[in-house]
């Protein structure tokens, strides 16, 4: 399949796409943290394991097209492991993901939910009962889980971040972060939630930002993203 037809698929389908509407909880910075807060040099090199030390240099940017900052999360590399306990909490950086070769990892997949998005939750049991990620990461395609805000609508905790991934209908593999002062706002396109946001692993150019998720047996975003690989 090309990657004009990957666009046409994604235009297509786009109409039946379902999201709950949402807001930023504040105005991000331009490197895509909330105002006041301190923002990393987004291509700084890594100290601990999971990191590569090399990343693709700026100007970087929120767009299709663009190449997204080295973002950093609070979370866990493999929630499974880490009990989908906070105490095991460790740094995720997007430069863990960086494959300039795109031998283990072609695509990045990036979801930004939240507790109280109904649609949000149904996006993750259709992945759980389809077997989204063991079905596409040995094909190359890393999905990381990002949860932004509560039940509430107030900052995610990292509570929430426990229960939403230790949840019977999730049972989440994939690595989950915290986003609680909403760093990927910046990055959604429409008021709507979820966020999937695509991305090459091999340059970090952002592909698509895709508002909502439509888990109908129609749905060809799958295609669209298969078409990437």
């Amino acid at each position: 399949m090309t990657r004009a037809l990957a666009t046409g698929l994604l235009l297509t389908t786009a109409v039946a796409l379902l999201g709950c509407a949402s807001e930023p909880l504040s105005e991000p910075s331009p490197q895509g943290a909330p105002v006041g807060a301190e923002s990393p040099d987004p291509g700084a090199a890594a100290t601990d394991d999971y990191v590569l030390t090399e990343y693709p240099p700026g100007p970087y940017g929120f767009s299709q097209g663009s190449v997204i900052a080295n973002l950093e999360f609070k979370g866990w590399h493999d929630p499974v492991a880490a009990g989908y306990d906070p105490a095991n909490f460790e740094t995720v950086r997007l430069s863990d993901f960086y494959d300039p070769s795109g031998e283990t990892t072609k695509l990045i997949l990036i979801n930004a939910s939240a507790v109280w998005c109904s649609v949000c939750r149904a996006e993750y049991q259709h992945m759980r009962n389809e077997g989204i990620y063991a079905t596409y990461k040995p094909k190359g395609v890393q999905l990381i889980g990002a949860l932004f805000e509560d039940n509430n609508a107030g900052p995610a905790t990292p509570q929430d971040l426990t229960e939403w991934g230790s949840l019977p209908a999730f049972s989440v593999e994939f690595p989950m972060v915290l986003d609680p002062g909403f760093k990927l706002g910046r990055y959604f396109t429409s008021d709507s939630t979820p966020l999937n946001l695509l991305i090459d692993a091999r340059t970090m150019t952002i592909i698509d930002a895709t508002m909502g998720y439509d888990p109908s047996p129609t749905s060809t975003y799958w295609q669209f993203v298969e078409a990437w690989l």
